[in-house]
């Protein structure tokens, strides 16, 4: 007798539901009531707006908001032909829209009552910071019935939790560190339990100069001021004295170096000079480490640091001439990278303007804040207005001028910058062999509208803040000059926030190059002269950009050719009359 199989005596089990995606919340707004026509509609379009600036269609995204806000922070507005105040109201539509289909618990974090033992602390709190930073941490204790005197880092972390999964907040990690920070000046003030301050900050990489031996230390420093020829009259003074930049790459080499070897397993006081760092063995672990954190990737810092280390063998350590060989040998095992093409960091930042209206963005970005600055002085000016002057003024100047971002913080009135306003007087920007990283003598014409503003900002702009008339081009409202870090924060920032473009100061000599070659290909010549480059192999990084110029003109080649092949047409064509055109 056949016994009855199990599928047929066992009730299946249910099918796991599907995960909400994006189109789950568009089917959920349909049987949504309470809410008028337009309003579901603009609710809709805010989904398919979210679905389109992630790259996919509503079905194939899930509802998880933490994943769709790293998404979104991805994205800048102006990049996609939005206006800021647009994409804020396509955010709160969507967040309104995941709300009205109930999937998911949306919280803003703005709504809802206190309860009394949170108003109490608020009428007990003095000042606005603490009132508006602790403000969304009491609508989330109080709905959840957690009082001020239970407030603890696991109170902290399920309201950080609930921000994440329930909003779109653009930063969570700094409202994390604002709220324990206000949190715990206001526990100061009020005798409540503190909790633990948020950090976010990546581990240190380079291993603490404390914990190295004092010689090596020394012997450290002694090898760097002597690359510097602090004395060249010295009887062991170095034959050229390394540039600042050089120098400061020297030491980031070394301090790479030893913490490759302490991380290979060799303990920090073995490490007593520079000649430890350049046995063969060492070396090897040095190079070895690189690889295995580089997780196999070959980067050409490894290729230079074993170059560095080979010259601190030679230079420095003397060592003789087998070790030497054997170094080299170790080191040429990490190929040199290819000297003509860019990373692939610098093409993707040039795609940014394989649409046009970016860099007329770019163009236009300093007179709409130069603009903007002469309507602030006029009503209340502050420290801001000059940086927005200053950012107006370094945008415009590498736009034009492609100097090297080392060269423009350190611009100086009649020192470099030499301007002329009368009819017809042209105003010039110089720089010295001395000052320039291959020691070539540079020159520019600036162009008027340039000069007009430079003229404007010597003359009444920076006085009014500072007092007096500047000398150097870039400086703080007292007149100290600001560190070149500040002046390309201004840069990457304003062109990221106003015009929606992603780029460094020194990115602006490979979008010269890029135009250049756009309007003339093969014009390497015109390129390593308006870069200021020595040698044309410089210059023939840009080369690989060639290939998709040489295509657009293969393929009008072709366009060309078909349309001479054509017949012309002579007149309507008669009905039932077969075309000449072949049939594709």
């Amino acid at each position: 007798m056949n016994k009855p199989s199990k599928s047929r005596t066992q009730p299946r089990e249910p099918a796991a539901p599907a995960p909400a995606t994006l189109a789950s919340v568009l089917k959920a707004l349909n049987g949504t009531s309470g809410l008028t026509e337009t309003r579901l509609r603009d609710l809709r379009s805010a989904v398919r707006r979210i679905a389109e600036l992630l790259g996919n269609v509503p079905a194939a995204i899930p509802l998880a908001m933490e994943k769709i806000q790293a998404g979104l922070s991805t994205i800048n507005p102006l990049a996609v032909g939005l206006s800021a105040k647009r994409f804020a109201n396509i955010r709160s539509d969507f967040l309104a829209a995941v709300k009205a289909s109930r999937i998911l618990p949306v919280k803003n974090g703005t709504k809802g009552g206190l309860s009394s033992e949170w108003v109490k602390l608020f009428e007990a709190l003095k000042g606005r910071r603490a009132h508006i930073g602790l403000s969304r941490l009491a609508r989330y204790a109080s709905a959840e019935g957690v009082e001020p005197k239970d407030v603890n880092d696991g109170v902290i972390d399920r309201f950080i939790a609930a921000v994440r999964a329930g909003s779109l907040h653009q930063k969570p990690n700094s409202l994390h560190r604002q709220v324990t920070l206000i949190w715990n000046e206001a526990a100061a003030e009020l005798g409540l339990p503190s909790v633990t301050v948020a950090s976010f900050r990546a581990p240190q990489k380079r291993i603490d100069k404390s914990l190295l031996p004092a010689s090596f230390i020394k012997d450290w420093d002694s090898y760097l001021a002597w690359c510097g020829v602090s004395d060249p009259f010295a009887a062991d003074a170095r034959a050229k004295r390394l540039a600042p930049r050089t120098l400061k790459l020297a030491e980031n080499q070394i301090h790479a170096a030893v913490t490759a070897l302490v991380k290979s397993g060799v303990e920090p006081k073995r490490i007593r000079s520079l000649a430890d760092l350049v046995t063969v063995d060492n070396l090897k672990s040095i190079l070895r480490q690189r690889l295995a954190d580089a997780e196999g990737q070959q980067k050409s810092f490894d290729h230079y640091l074993g170059r560095a280390l080979i010259r601190i063998a030679r230079e420095w350590v003397m060592v003789d001439d087998a070790v030497l060989t054997g170094l080299k040998r170790v080191a040429s095992k990490l190929p040199a990278p290819t000297r003509y093409d860019l990373t692939l960091k610098n093409k993707q930042f040039l795609r940014q303007f394989d649409d046009p209206q970016a860099l007329r963005r770019l163009r236009w970005l300093p007179e709409q804040l130069w603009k903007e600055v002469k309507n602030e002085i006029r009503e209340k000016p502050n420290f801001r207005t000059l940086a927005k002057a200053q950012a107006a003024l370094a945008l415009g100047l590498l736009t034009f001028i492609s100097i090297r971002s080392e060269n423009l913080w350190e611009l100086e009135f009649d020192k470099h910058i030499f301007l002329r306003s009368g009819p017809g007087a042209i105003s010039t920007l110089e720089l010295n062999p001395e000052e320039v990283k291959n020691e070539r003598v540079i020159g520019f014409d600036i162009p008027l509208h340039l000069a007009k503003m430079l003229i404007e900002y010597r003359e009444s702009l920076a006085p009014a803040h500072i007092g007096h008339r500047p000398t150097r081009l870039f400086v703080h409202a007292d007149g100290a000059p600001k560190a070149q870090s500040t002046v390309a924060y201004l840069i990457v920032t304003y062109a990221k926030r106003r015009a929606g473009i992603t780029l460094t100061p020194h990115q602006f000599r490979h979008l010269a190059a890029k135009i250049m070659l756009d309007a003339n290909p093969g014009n390497f010549e015109g390129v390593k002269q308006v870069l200021g480059h020595k040698n044309l192999k410089t210059t023939m990084i840009y080369a690989g950009m060639d290939s998709r110029r040489a295509g657009r003109h293969h393929q009008a080649l072709i366009e060309q050719a078909v349309a001479r092949q054509m017949p012309q047409s002579k007149g309507r064509r008669r009905k039932g009359k077969v075309s000449d055109a072949p049939r594709i």
